[in-house]
């Protein structure tokens, strides 16, 4: 089993008796992605299978159901596929199976016992540790298990490879100096370079997705607890630290995490920790033996870019009507298609669609001169565009002039009546009404002025403090007299800017 069963059994791998040691570590490696599925062995029905979790303890799915032991998972480069070890054939050999558990299919077939598979970043080779000339040695094989060649060959125990995520390395664990320490070697099996040289039995090497770093799990301490080293064997730091057994550490594909087998709760369990120690949180809860994790590779797919960079109204108003444009600015990394649309709630004010070439670009486009101040929002979609672009949503804003601006003006002979173009001799006076979609600046006062016939009445202008709708009227001289005829024109100012006039025939 790949379990430390019990105290005795710690006792025994601190000893280095070698069967053992090759039942109950794990190597591993793992390429920089996003986190996903940890697979774990597990004896809780009945016999050792092969299990997947998620990293916050949901989804558990079984994903091998055979009468012999299966252990040991490694996931592929890719996250598609899981190498494990089982005896379901009478001794240990290396299977693969896909990352549901489908399409089992053995790959050696040896004599000796052939476990503890890693991958090559590439996915197109598996280390692994074989018995099969007497004693263990780390062996390479094709991903098909074609071409399975001896990479080590010493006379004392080599096992637990773990494949450097860059693929120019393999960590591993040797007792060619007399104790288990981890060493490092050539893919072709040369140039092997000691990291630790300790007293102690130091086991189960796991490169950080960077490739910057090993996790390892030693005894120096008393019991088995979780370490860490650069990747030359400097900086040998402790992450662990309580009395039982913590074994098998397996880096997140993020690298801010690692999960690994502990007996802290009375038997093996995953837990997963930070990637500085902290923060350790039980994973499984059987009451029987879960052991080796292993943490799958999923794909980091960018998102597409966005096609803009920035957009912005520049705009000038002429008596409350815009008069401006909306600049926008963006790269896009190939030719593309992209459609724009200014709103404000469901309302489109402008649509317009634009065909870029790679690269960075400009684009000024006429703004509607009914378009009022405030808040909108450019969204911006490519749709049919041979470039993949994603979808966004930038602000835009119409800012006011200082005078403020009069979305409506209308004239009437009602206080708040409709607007009307012509208006019969027979009234007394008429209204001109002014209401603001943007008030002025603090300061501004507005004036409203009257024009006869292009000609000011002797009345003064009146001053007005806009709440929201100016209102003004004419009127005759004599109260009650009817107006006379003609041209007549209401003209509201902020100082020597007009804002809006409002005009209307007296017949």
């Amino acid at each position: 089993m790949r379990a430390v069963k019990a105290a005795g059994r710690v006792a025994l791998l601190a000893a280095l008796l070698g069967a053992f040691v090759l039942n109950a570590e794990h190597g591993s490696a793992v390429p920089p992605g996003e986190n996903g599925k940890i697979a774990f062995a597990s004896a809780r029905n009945g016999n050792f299978e092969i299990y997947a979790v998620n990293p916050d303890a949901t989804g558990l799915q079984r994903l091998t159901t055979d009468p012999g032991t299966d252990s040991d998972p490694a996931w592929s480069a890719d996250g598609t596929r899981i190498a494990f070890q089982s005896t379901r054939d009478q001794n240990d050999e290396i299977y693969l199976m896909g990352a549901d558990g489908s399409g089992q299919t053995r790959l050696t077939t040896s004599a000796g016992n052939d476990q503890n598979a890693t991958w090559s970043p590439g996915g197109r080779s598996l280390a692994f540790l074989s018995t099969r000339d007497g004693d263990s040695e780390i062996f390479v094989m094709n991903e098909d298990g074609t071409g399975q060649s001896q990479l080590t060959t010493n006379t004392v125990a080599d096992a637990t490879p773990a494949w450097s995520p860059d693929g120019t390395k393999i960590a591993f664990r040797s007792e060619r100096d007399g104790n288990s320490e981890i060493y490092t070697m050539n893919v072709d099996g040369t140039l092997a370079t000691r990291l630790t040289a300790h007293a102690a039995a130091d086991v189960s090497p796991s490169w950080s997705p960077d490739g910057q770093k090993i996790a390892f799990a030693t005894d120096r301490d008393g019991n088995f607890e979780i370490y860490v080293m650069n990747a030359d064997g400097s900086g040998q730091a402790r992450l662990t630290r309580n009395l039982d057994t913590d074994l098998d550490p397996a880096w997140s594909p993020d690298g801010r995490y690692i999960a690994f087998t502990t007996n802290r709760d009375g038997n093996n369990e995953i837990y997963v920790m930070n990637a500085d120690g902290s923060a350790p949180t039980r994973i499984t809860t059987s009451a029987f033996e879960d052991t080796t994790p292993d943490w799958q590779w999923l794909r980091t797919i960018p998102p597409a870019p966005s096609p803009l960079t920035n957009a912005r109204a520049v705009v000038r108003w002429k008596e409350s009507v815009l008069r401006g444009t909306l600049v926008v600015r963006g790269v896009v990394p190939g030719l593309s298609r992209i459609q724009l649309a200014l709103r404000r709630g469901k309302r489109i004010y402008l649509a317009r669609g634009l065909v870029i070439p790679q690269g960075p670009f400009t684009r000024r486009l006429a703004l509607p001169r009914d378009l009022l101040p405030g808040p909108y929002a450019l969204a911006v979609t490519a749709v049919g565009s041979p470039t993949q672009l994603s979808p966004q949503t930038l602000p835009v804003d119409v800012v006011a002039p200082p005078e403020g601006v009069v979305s409506e003006a209308w004239a009437s002979t009602n206080l708040g009546g409709p607007s009307m173009e012509r208006v019969p001799a027979t009234h007394g006076i008429v209204w001109a009404h002014f209401r603001f979609a943007a008030l002025p600046r603090a300061g501004r006062v507005l004036t409203t002025q009257w024009y006869v016939n292009g000609k000011p009445p002797p009345s003064r202008p009146k001053v007005k403090r806009p709440r929201g709708l100016v209102i003004a009227f004419a009127e005759p001289g004599v109260e009650g007299d009817p107006l006379p005829r003609g041209r007549y024109e209401c003209v509201l100012r902020a100082g020597n800017v007009v804002v809006k006039r409002v005009s209307v025939r007296v017949l």
